[in-house]
């Protein structure tokens, strides 16, 4: 394992758990979170992204199944994002690199910050008349597939799914309702976690470089399992409204953890 302490490790196993319980709540694993921390202290960043990858998979499997048995994710609505995702995370992983990582970091970070915008704006400036997506609306979902094959693409690149940046597209772009926007993104982040992780292993292999460290992701994984699985059978005890105010405030806490790593670690 990297040179890390114990008292690191019950940390970022104690920042994982809480974190974990809003990431089952939101559908997506928030690995910005975990990546300051790993990062913080003093782990190598490509060990980072393919682990954080693996922890992502895992704490999306527990989220997944308990939306499916509440039937809470939209394949109509997952379908374009499933294709373009998975396909843009594979690649990403697999050129990860080949890109600056810094300066993938900071687009995705500035990126987190809109999408907290975004969200914010449907909370509590919301449009009137707004109406869910038609299923007659290929040319606007195409676009949003694509929108999602870029998002793959930086995610993979630096060991995430960026759910946070896939979440507006559905809700503002195609007006999904928030609780089945969390469930299908949850889905989808399970899948671009996977291929993404596919890819980093795959340069892995290329370049001779690690990208995973089983040591690191044992005890994170099952504690974001856990985590994640309480916090996506508490879905149901919340409103769309109070999903949407959680997932700004996390989106914006997230963003200010990466602008800290990027201008004091960096």
């Amino acid at each position: 394992m990297t040179d890390f302490t114990s008292l690191s490790l019950f940390f970022l196993i104690i920042s994982l758990i809480i974190s974990g319980y809003f990431a089952g709540l939101v559908g997506m694993p928030l690995g910005p979170i975990r990546i300051f921390f790993m990062l913080f202290f003093g782990v190598e960043a490509l060990v980072v992204f393919g682990t954080n990858l693996a922890i992502s998979f895992v704490m999306m499997s527990a989220t997944v199944w308990n939306n499916f048995k509440a039937g809470r994710i939209n394949l109509k609505l997952g379908i374009i994002f499933f294709v373009f995702g998975v396909t843009g995370a594979y690649f990403g992983g697999l050129y990860s690199e080949v890109f600056s990582k810094d300066f993938l970091l900071w687009i995705v970070t500035i990126m987190i910050f809109i999408s907290g915008l975004f969200i914010l704006k449907a909370v509590h400036f919301p449009k009137k008349n707004d109406k869910q997506i038609s299923n007659n609306s290929l040319i606007k979902t195409i676009f949003a597939g694509i929108l999602n094959f870029i998002i793959g693409l930086l995610g993979g690149a630096v060991g995430m799914v960026l759910g946070a940046l896939r979440y507006p597209v559905m809700v503002n772009y195609l007006k999904a309702d928030a609780k089945s926007a969390s469930a299908t993104n949850s889905s989808i982040c399970l899948l671009a976690a996977l291929f993404a992780f596919i890819g980093h292993i795959n340069m892995a292999g290329l370049s001779g470089n690690s990208h995973f460290d089983f040591k690191l992701f044992l005890p994170l994984s099952i504690a974001g399992f856990i985590s994640s699985y309480i916090g996506s059978k508490h879905i149901g005890k919340f409103s769309n409204k109070s999903i949407l105010r959680t997932l700004y405030i996390l989106l914006f806490i997230m963003g200010l953890l990466m602008i800290y790593r990027l201008i004091v670690q960096g």
